[in-house]
């Protein structure tokens, strides 16, 4: 019973290495030959090597020369020739770097071909959580700039990411909607200037680098939510301009107070607003309690 469990325990371990040496640009015989040359503690020559790997006698000499060709294994002796492995830990070291620069090569290769016109798609988000393990991901792939606008629980779950973006140098734009309070990163804009309905719902409108949005709606108090992401670089464009915009009224609401701001626009701007939310509220449906 203990010879059977350990015969196919090597067998396993045999087969995740044989494919795993695929996976680096061996072939089956290529495999099998190196593995058990790396076994042997003398130089063996092709035949010897052809039935301890079980590599047919036909093909072994072949799969021997094509290993000496890629520095794999070397020659040692001449009558009869017999042959060494090269140390894994060179071998491989080899094979990381042709990886590496191949890689490399391809990347810029493609970057170079002509494009036609770009066809981005839009993903939908179902879901609070969904929507807000989606936000964490992009604040955390972010590189150099983030405009959001969100509300104070979205704030509250998004914080340490933002914490972290922050401290890695990323600029942070943020547009709170609420009422003013001390919030402690840079660049925040308060404004109530046609605040949504923060009672009943959390919101977010999130760019990360200029590449890549999210906009979200969720209930406040269910896990219910819809969303979407996207690069499309003209939708990305309208949402810079949503958050940017969202900002210029922050400035402005903090400068001359809300009371002003709705004298100067005669109400204007609110109720076309309310108009615009009346036919989302008709269309848009999520449970909020």
């Amino acid at each position: 019973m203990v010879m059977i469990g350990l015969t196919t325990w090597v067998v396993t371990m045999n087969g995740r290495l044989f494919d795993n040496l695929k996976q680096l640009g061996f072939n089956e015989y290529e495999a099998r030959v190196y593995v058990e040359m790396v076994r042997q503690a003398n130089p063996v020559t092709a035949y010897e090597i052809g039935k301890l790997s079980g590599v047919p006698r036909s093909k072994v000499y072949e799969v021997v020369d094509n290993l000496r060709r890629k520095q794999f294994v070397v020659q040692m002796e001449n009558n009869p020739k017999k042959y060494l492995p090269v140390e894994p830990e060179e071998v491989f070291s080899s094979i990381k770097k042709s990886f590496a620069t191949s890689i490399t090569f391809v990347k810029q290769e493609l970057k170079h071909l002509e494009r036609g016109e770009t066809i981005d798609y839009i993903f939908n988000i179902f879901g609070k959580e969904a929507i807000i393990e989606r936000s964490k991901e992009m604040i955390r792939s972010s590189r150099s700039s983030i405009l959001i606008a969100i509300d104070r629980r979205m704030l509250d779950s998004l914080h340490e990411e933002l914490k972290n973006a922050d401290r890695r140098g990323v600029e942070l734009n943020i547009v709170f909607y609420g009422k003013r309070e001390e919030i402690d990163f840079q660049n925040v804009y308060t404004h109530r200037l046609r605040e949504p309905d923060i009672k009943n719902f959390s919101f977010i409108l999130l760019d990360i680098d200029f590449e890549e949005v999210l906009a979200g709606t969720m209930s406040a108090t269910t896990t219910e939510g819809h969303g979407f992401w996207t690069k499309s670089v003209y939708l990305n464009n309208i949402m810079q301009d949503n958050i940017i915009h969202e900002i210029s009224l922050g400035m402005l609401e903090e400068k001359l107070g809300l009371d002003r701001i709705h004298q100067l626009t005669d109400h204007i701007p609110d109720r076309i607003w309310d108009r615009a939310m009346d036919q989302f509220n008709r269309r848009f449906h999520i449970r909020i309690s």
